[in-house]
This record gives structure tokens, sequence and C-alpha cells, in this order.
């Protein structure tokens, strides 16, 4: 990293009077990782290799812009850090980076003429969803790390909830954006709802992590609160039987807000927990909206799950799901123990390709793993992801354990690739998918992105690396 960082910081501190500076150990090392399986081993072995050397806290998008036309003036390194959520090694300080901390960024504001609801990059999404219900609406985001990540953080990595089959994902959710660009520039969306004035300037953010700008605020859909949820679960005879009954609601249009099949190896302990068909599958649906709506769209997928040898086991399993939705405990139970690791790999495929690269996927890993899981959770018309969630232990140290890590990472990667699928459906790419990124895009694709940032961000200034860019 540029000597010239302890400038930087006084200036910024001289410029910019109501940003914070951290420059304490104890404070670098909560910024210097978030919850990538390799940042948590390198916790467990020792001194932490990557610290920053220090963070930022700026009041608003105006100090952040300051702060970047300051850094390329100096030329030293920064990386916007949101809840620190992500698991594929997004903000990691290689160079000893600056860390700009975008969490005091907490403005909100609803239009409901519009339909839409505007958010600071630091709002979590627990956050913005409860100032949306405290006016009667929803945003329908509901990710795993719904207490931590923020707005920021999402719309930067392309995230999706739960509700996803009916909300979407963060690109589809998202209308509006503000960027403060590298050379601290900033960009306002125009808020018409379609344009045909050259390319959608928001999906080149959308996505980005970080490496074209640093995400200030956020404009997106927003819907009233439901007036009703219906749950539903199904058994099926195999994991074929219960995607084709997923792909054929679909293609009718209709939209469950959730939809979740696990597979033969991961619904057994649900299986057996409600007395359901030994090896058997497990789907559940909820759906929720308007109320008539609703029950029309329950009453149909239902017909098409009994029709494609599903079925019906009633409410309790949907609604169990929904209250432990948010557990990440087997996880980091294995990323604990000396030597273990875990991670969950979420890739996509077309329909006719995800069943080969859901089961060769599971196949290359199992004789690595103690325990892999499976489950699809996000459909849409042309095809799937699945989640392929590992669970190791190797017997040795924790670097044994970060090894294996590599390994099952890689393995599962190019499994899903030379099947058709692709490297990473919501995660996104950070440090650890990086080298993966040519495989699936080619060599013109990774030009593409190559050549805008080297455009916008000629001296490399923000989070150089990440996308492998």
């Amino acid at each position: 990293m540029n000597e010239k960082w302890k400038e930087f910081l006084a200036a910024v501190e001289k410029k910019c009077p109501q940003t914070h500076v951290y420059t304490q150990p104890e404070e670098c090392l909560i910024y210097s990782h978030g919850c990538y399986p390799r940042e948590y081993k390198w916790l467990l072995q020792g001194d932490y290799p990557y610290l920053t050397r220090a963070v930022v806290s700026p009041a608003d998008e105006v100090e952040i812009s300051e702060i970047v036309k300051l850094a390329n003036e100096y030329e030293v390194g920064i990386i916007p850090y949101g809840g620190g959520s992500g698991i594929v090694g997004g903000t990691i300080p290689y160079q000893g980076e600056i860390m700009i901390d975008v969490k005091r960024l907490q403005d909100f504001s609803i239009n409901i003429v519009n339909g839409t609801a505007r958010g600071g990059a630091g709002l979590t999404g627990a956050e913005f969803e409860n100032l949306l219900n405290e006016h009667g609406y929803t945003a329908g985001q509901y990710p795993q790390s719904f207490q931590s990540a923020c707005l920021g953080g999402m719309t930067a990595t392309r995230a999706i909830g739960t509700f996803s089959t009916k909300y979407g994902k963060m690109d589809d959710m998202v209308t509006a954006l503000n960027v403060v660009l590298p050379n601290g520039d900033i960009f306002h969306s125009h808020l018409a709802p379609k344009r045909s004035t050259g390319p959608e300037l928001n999906q080149v953010f959308l996505g980005s992590e970080g490496v074209y700008g640093i995400i200030t605020s956020v404009e997106m859909k927003i819907y009233p609160v439901a007036e009703t949820r219906i749950f539903q679960a199904y058994t099926f005879p195999s994991t074929h039987d219960g995607l084709n009954a997923i792909r054929n609601f679909i293609h009718k249009g209709l939209r469950p807000a959730v939809v979740r099949l696990y597979d033969e190896v991961e619904a057994v302990p649900k299986i057996a927990s409600y007395g359901f068909e030994k090896g058997f599958v497990l789907l559940i649906l909820v759906f929720e909206g308007n109320k008539e709506m609703s029950e029309l769209e329950a009453k149909m997928t239902k017909e098409i799950c009994l029709g494609n040898n599903g079925r019906y086991k009633g409410e309790l399993a949907a609604k169990e799901w929904l209250a432990t939705r948010f557990s990440t405990k087997k996880m980091l139970d294995f990323d604990a123990i000396k030597g273990g690791t875990a991670d969950a790999i979420e890739v996509a495929a077309p329909w006719d390709c995800i069943e080969n690269v859901w089961r060769e996927m599971r196949k290359a890993l199992e004789p690595m793993c103690t325990v892999v899981d499976c489950h699809f959770s996000h459909v849409y018309h042309n095809g799937a992801s699945v989640y392929v969630i590992y669970h190791a232990k190797t017997g040795g140290d924790d670097k044994a354990g970060e090894e294996r890590y590599l390994q099952c990472l890689d393995t599962a990667i190019q499994t899903s690739l030379q099947y058709g699928g692709n490297v990473s459906h919501h995660h996104g790419v950070g440090t650890a998918k990086a080298k993966y990124m040519e495989a699936e895009h080619g060599k013109a694709g990774v030009y593409v992105m190559k050549a805008l940032k080297d455009a916008i961000d000629p001296k490399g200034i923000v989070n150089k690396g990440v996308l492998g860019l």
C-alpha cells in the first residue's frame, strides 16, 4: 500500500470533520474480515495476516465523495465496507487498504404514489424492512443475512432473499441508485421506470462489488404488507419429480413467494421428524399477498404438485421452516472445529442442466466431506439455482481446514461449470471466486469488465482485485 496513507488520513480529518477515523488494532481487526470461511480460519491460526491501516466512517455521501477524491490524490487504496456478512472475501485489505464504513448512511424515505422507498447504503435489510412495515409496506427481501447485510452490499452483490420467487433478486427490486464513482463524482439514476437511452447504467453497479464505485443509497420497489400467508408442504419420490413439479407451475406463471426443495439427503432429518415417507424429498411452499389471489395460486399449484407425484403434507413443515430460516449454526459449528470447514456454494443453471449440476456437484464433494446438503430455493422461468452446502473435517489443524475449504470450493465450481452451471448465483465473486470469471464470461466478457474498470478507475483505487479486476 502507498506509504502516503498517514497524510491521506490527516487530509480526511481536515476536509471531512464529521468523519470518524479508527486506527486502533482491535478496531482495524473488526473491519478487516467478513464471514468468508478462510477469514475465520485465519483468525484461529494466530496473528491475522491482512489488517487495514485505518477505518474511516463518513457521515454522508458528500464526505464519501471527498474521501474518494483524496484517495486518488494520495493514491491510497480504499474498500467500501457495510455489514461484513459477505462470504467470498470481497473486503480483504490485502495491501492494508483503508476501509470506508458506510453504516452511518441511514437515510430513509418512502414514496407510496410511486411504490418505492429509498434507503441509505448503511441500513441493514432488517432496519429497512422494519421502517417499511411501520408504513404498511414490505420490500420482500429476506436473505439469511437479513440482520446484518446492508442495502449497499446487497445491491453490490446482486443478493437474494428466501421470498425471491415472488419478489425477485436485488437486480429485480432496485429502481435507482446513488454511487460515488472512483474519481469522486456522484452518479444519480434517473427515476423513470424504463428508458431507451443507452445501456441500463444501474446494472453496471448491481453486482459490481465496489470495483466501479461506492453505492451510497438505493431506491427499491415496495408492496403492501401481505393480507394473507399460506403454507404448504409436499413430499415427492425423487428430486427429479420435485423439480418437474416446480418447473411446471413456474411455466404456467404461478409464483409462490417461497419455493424450497430439499434433496433426498438433506431432507432425511426433516422427513424423519415429521414421519413422512422415508427416502422422499421435501418441498416447502409459501404464498402471500392479496387473499383471493394467494388462495387461487395455492390451489392451482397444489393441483400441479399432486399431478407430478407430490403428496400434500399440510402446513407444519413450512411454518417451522419460516421460524428457523435465518439460522447458520450448522456451518459455523464446522468452521469452529480445528481442521474443519464449511461453506454454501450457490450456482444457477438452465432447467435442462440443473439436475446434472446438482447430482455431479454432490457426487464430486462427498468423498472430501462429512456432510453435503443440497436444496433448490430460487427458481425462474428458464432455470433454477442449487445450494450445495459442504461440511468437512480433516482431523488436522486450522491450516488443514483452510486447505480443505479451497479444495472443496474449486471442486464445486469446476463441476458446476462442467455441467452447465455458473460460478455464483447470489453470494458474489469477491476474491474467492475471481479466478473463475473467464470460465463463465469468456475472454470477451472479462475484457469488457476490465476495460470499464481501467477507464473509470485507472489508478485501481477502489476494491482492487475483487471480480479479478
